[in-house]
């Protein structure tokens, strides 16, 4: 048996996040298991011949001063500020992203933008007074139905899986949090006036310079050279409780299987996965609600493009109900280091799936010719300028807030905060749709907790602007 004195299930953000906290309070005998081959997680970043592709998108904002002194000591001059531009892609327009009222107007024309006002405020009328359950009804009070099926639906539902009316009010409270077409129409006509930002309308963001996997690679190196081990291509198979405490786990790595014990455990492995892990199992009702909660999972294409005059945005939103993709992001507008060749862009193309469904299931080959296609259908790219792609697959990446998940959640969250020396932290682990500096906190958090502090972790990001004001949790 391997034993140590803290165990971390994860190298993303939030397990190097809790890593990097232990030591600085002299906690070195530190063990970190992943199933990548690399540090990051969802934020890794994949060098392919030369070319670097993170796994999707991924913008460094944050006002929370305990993340943001980590981003910013572990790469210091190598951290750069980008200009953010994103924008929405529907009927052959760019839409800009976060929407602005008089372009978003003018993109659909004086009719469709006569019936999106005049829905709006009807909206208002009926909705007002209305108890919002489901994402529809929720983004339909605060932009108007029009604009919720032209803005919001078809990219919704691409991303979930899951009609608009079966996910949960929650997703659009935390995502797009104090916004609405009102106020929208406010900060476009007193910018100076309306000097506090809504959360979704930040417009620049730090990068580190050879992608976002930089920054973990980096933080698993400091954490390394302070004595700390990390086993990649490691999966946990096994949880063995007694007395609600973990007394080991098993874990299977590429040469052997591992017996480990510890006497603190932190996981972000998915946390439906902790609990079907456990044995002795837990009482049926604890493993039905394990099930009844679920992931989206998610395909990116990856494409060597000979070309380096693309589109400006760093990511579009596809809202194209005639296209598959949900997004694309343009890697050289986040920084020119991402490519070998210059005179090359390296673009990702991201499908949201289940994995039993047909656009999972395709080769790779065929996942890279939908890609080009629907990029030249789109008129983005030329289909002729494909000179090389890869895919990946990874599965449980968003948790889906569908209505009525709040139950089998509080199931799940009472079950398993009673295992006395268990903190589940991050994306996966708390099922909760993290962002990267929340994912983080919540490692530091649950380290600083280790430590002998107070805080309920799981209050993370329960307000979503909670980072905007660097607010504490105890």
């Amino acid at each position: 048996m391997d034993k140590r004195e803290v165990v971390i299930i994860g190298a993303g953000p939030a397990g190097l996040g809790a890593a990097l906290e232990l030591q600085k309070n002299n906690i070195k005998d530190i063990l970190i298991l992943d199933m990548h081959s690399v540090p990051g997680g969802l934020a890794r970043t994949v060098n392919y011949k030369g070319n670097l592709f993170d796994i999707g998108p991924h913008r460094f904002y944050t006002k929370n001063r305990d993340v943001n002194e980590v981003w910013h000591q572990t790469l210091k001059d190598k951290f750069k500020a980008v200009n953010r531009l994103t924008r929405i892609y529907y009927k052959n327009k760019f839409f800009n992203y976060p929407l602005k009222p008089f372009n978003a107007l003018k993109n659909l024309g004086i009719i469709e933008s006569s019936q999106a006002i005049f829905d709006y405020f009807i909206s208002r009328i009926r909705i007002n007074n209305q108890r919002t359950n489901s994402f529809e009804d929720w983004v339909s009070r605060q932009f108007g139905k029009k604009l919720y099926r032209t803005f919001f639906k078809t990219y919704t539902e691409k991303v979930w899986g899951i009609d608009c009316k079966d996910i949960s009010a929650d997703w659009a409270a935390q995502r797009i949090k104090g916004l609405n077409l009102y106020k929208a129409v406010l900060d476009s006509l007193n910018p100076l006036k309306n000097k506090k930002k809504t959360k979704t309308l930040i417009e620049e963001f730090d990068y580190p310079v050879y992608g976002a996997g930089m920054m973990y690679e980096k933080m698993a190196e400091n954490i390394i050279r302070q004595g700390g081990e990390i086993l990649y291509n490691s999966e946990v198979k096994k949880i063995n409780i007694k007395d609600n405490k973990i007394e080991s786990i098993i874990v299977n790595t590429e040469k052997e299987e591992l017996l480990v014990s510890a006497k603190m455990y932190f996981s972000s492995m998915p946390l439906t996965k902790t609990i079907q892990s456990i044995t002795p199992a837990p009482e049926e009702s604890i493993l039905n609600a394990s099930k009844k909660l679920f992931f989206r999972d998610h395909v990116t294409v990856n494409l060597l493009i000979d070309s380096n005059e693309l589109f400006p945005d760093h990511w579009i939103y596809v809202h194209s109900p005639e296209v598959k993709m949900g997004r694309l992001a343009n890697y050289n507008n986040f920084s020119l280091e991402m490519t070998k060749n210059k005179k090359n862009t390296a673009l990702s193309i991201e499908y949201f799936v289940f994995q039993n469904d047909d656009t999972w299931n395709m080769t790779d080959k065929n996942l890279i010719d939908l890609a080009r296609e629907e990029l030249h259908y789109m008129k983005l790219v030329d289909r002729s300028l494909v000179i090389d792609g890869f895919v990946i697959r990874e599965t449980d990446s968003y948790p889906v807030y569908f209505v009525g998940y709040k139950k089998y959640y509080n199931i799940l969250h009472d079950y398993i905060t009673n295992v006395s020396n268990l903190q589940c932290i991050g994306r996966g682990g708390m099922y909760k749709y993290n962002n990267q500096d929340h994912s983080i906190y919540t490692g530091i958090l649950a380290a600083k907790n280790y430590c002998g502090a107070n805080y309920n972790i799981w209050n993370v990001n329960v307000d979503a602007e909670y980072h905007e004001d660097a607010t504490r949790y105890y």
